[in-house]
């Protein structure tokens, strides 16, 4: 049978490996939630765009280090989108916006079982903290001084 110290070392052990699984869990929860807000963004700015009525509507083209160029939109019927692995193709801004609440849909649903998974692991992880607390005040109860 194993002796306390053994069991507590196993339960470390495991406890640092759930440890490492859960930062990563919330890297990777912290990233697709920025992806997600970044497709929000670009659709609102899609749905604002066709609201307005102006035949010649300038905005501020970003060209890097927090630097702008004035531009004007030639074409308000059409964006261009990225599809992923450096493609990006034209669609109507309909087409555009439908594209991006799939996006968008698809990003909620991976955060929503990430979140399912972290919270799993936090679960896990009480119970081994809980165990480990047990096996230590098993130890200190089972102490005793020789006079």
């Amino acid at each position: 049978m194993a002796t306390n110290q053994e069991k507590l070392e196993k339960l470390a052990y495991e406890y640092q490996l759930l440890q490492a699984q859960a930062q990563l869990l919330t890297q990777n929860l912290e990233l697709l939630t920025m992806g997600r807000n970044e497709f929000q963004a670009v659709k609102e700015t899609l749905e604002e765009l066709k609201k307005i009525d102006d035949e010649k509507l300038e905005v501020l083209v970003p060209i890097g280090a927090g630097s702008f160029l004035k531009g004007l939109i030639v074409d308000k019927e059409n964006a261009i989108v990225s599809i992923g692995a450096g493609y990006a193709v034209q669609k109507s801004l309909d087409e555009a916006v439908e594209y991006l609440e799939a996006r968008i849909k698809e990003h909620d649903e991976a955060i929503a079982k990430t979140q399912s998974s972290l919270k799993q692991l936090e679960g896990r992880l009480q119970e081994l903290a809980a165990e480990a607390q047990k096996i230590q005040q098993e130890g200190a109860m089972s102490f005793s001084v020789k006079r």
